[in-house]
């Protein structure tokens, strides 16, 4: 065997490994200091510009720009939150025709499939019972770990103290940035400091990058599914594109995950105008959305999207929902290790080492 490609799949599999455990287990523990750090990058340009052209003291170029960012994000809370408010009011007023009418639907699913199954030979009749059993219970069981997950309502107490850790530390990087980073570069050989450096420049910049693209997918697939839905005459328009563009965030099954019910909701109640307008809407935005990713994900992170494809696949079945995030993450701080030579796998210099 070439011991070279042994190094490598070593190497590699050393990497994925240490990476898993420290978004596992290690991440959960240094969240609030991790996000200071990023919010901490993105405000270093506007406050080294107040440095520069206004001649103000660093911490005070700090405490402006974070002082809007706060305020900036509190204006687009509140504002955000009292509009949905309202559409999220008129939803629940209308809560009780659309449970008779859910109700209605699924009697006349029920007695659908009872037909269906009937005409089935009784092995495949068995089959169908014992999975929709399953399905019941597995439902049951996602419902009682949603139930746990949203517990965090009831500790916003220890959701507020992260957040003002999170702004807290985030004065302090922001303000002693260039301290804080020859400390941290202090840590490692000297014959790694350049490395790390290029490391940290590439995967910042692709990452950057790989969020802009996925933040410009996103609020085009809500602001055009908004748009739509305001032409074909949808109730809750805002409300509905902005769940889209969550839904957006997710592989596979994205925006379909609201329009696919909404339109066989639509198309079983009789409104199959709207239906079809509704399907109109989706096949525009999905194609729209798949004409721009490949273009815009491949110039901003210089990935191929097959790659991204599989990282997010992978990050998915080891991280879960997270994975959609990591994934990407970890394949960018794969690349920019390889390119800069700080872990020579799979590469001419690799190989003669």
């Amino acid at each position: 065997m070439d011991r070279a490609w042994l190094f490598s799949v070593l190497g590699l599999a050393a990497f994925l490994i240490v990476a898993w455990a420290l978004l596992t287990y290690g991440l959960p523990v240094v969240l609030p200091f991790v996000l200071a750090w990023l919010i901490a990058e993105l405000m270093d340009p506007p406050v080294t510009w107040l440095v520069r052209r206004a001649r103000m003291p660093r911490a005070l170029a700090v405490a402006i720009v974070l002082l809007i960012v706060v305020g900036v994000m509190g204006a687009l809370f509140t504002v955000g939150i009292a509009y949905l408010v309202g559409e999220i009011r008129s939803l629940i007023g209308n809560l009780p025709y659309l449970y008779a009418a859910g109700l209605d639907l699924s009697s006349q699913l029920l007695v659908y499939l009872e037909e269906a199954v009937g005409n089935l030979p009784e092995s495949i009749q068995v089959q169908i019972s014992e999975n929709l059993s399953k399905l019941q219970s597995n439902l049951g069981g996602y419902l009682e770990a949603l139930a746990r997950r949203l517990g965090f309502v009831t500790s916003v107490p220890g959701f507020l103290i992260n957040v003002i850790i999170t702004f807290v530390a985030t004065f302090f990087m922001a303000r002693d940035r260039r301290e804080i980073g020859l400390f941290l570069l202090s840590l490692f050989p000297a014959k790694w400091r350049d490395q790390l450096r290029q490391v940290k420049m590439e995967v910042w910049n692709n990452a950057i990058g790989w969020a802009k693209a996925q933040a410009m997918l996103i609020t085009m697939t809500a602001v055009v599914s908004t748009i739509g839905f305001a032409i074909i005459g949808a109730n809750y328009v805002v409300l509905a594109g902005l769940a889209v563009g969550l839904l957006d965030v997710l592989p596979i099954v994205g925006p379909g995950a609201l329009y696919v019910p909404w339109i066989l909701y639509s198309a079983f109640t009789g409104s199959w105008g709207f239906a079809v307008k509704l399907l109109i809407v989706y096949a525009s935005v999905s194609a729209l959305r798949q004409m721009l990713e490949s273009k815009v994900v491949g110039d901003q992170v210089g990935l191929h999207p097959l790659a991204v494809l599989l990282a997010i696949y992978l990050g998915i079945k080891f991280f879960g929902a997270l994975g959609v995030l990591f994934g990407p993450l970890i394949t960018i701080l794969l690349k920019a290790m390889i390119t800069s030579g700080l872990l020579p796998i799979f590469t001419d210099e690799g190989r003669k080492r």
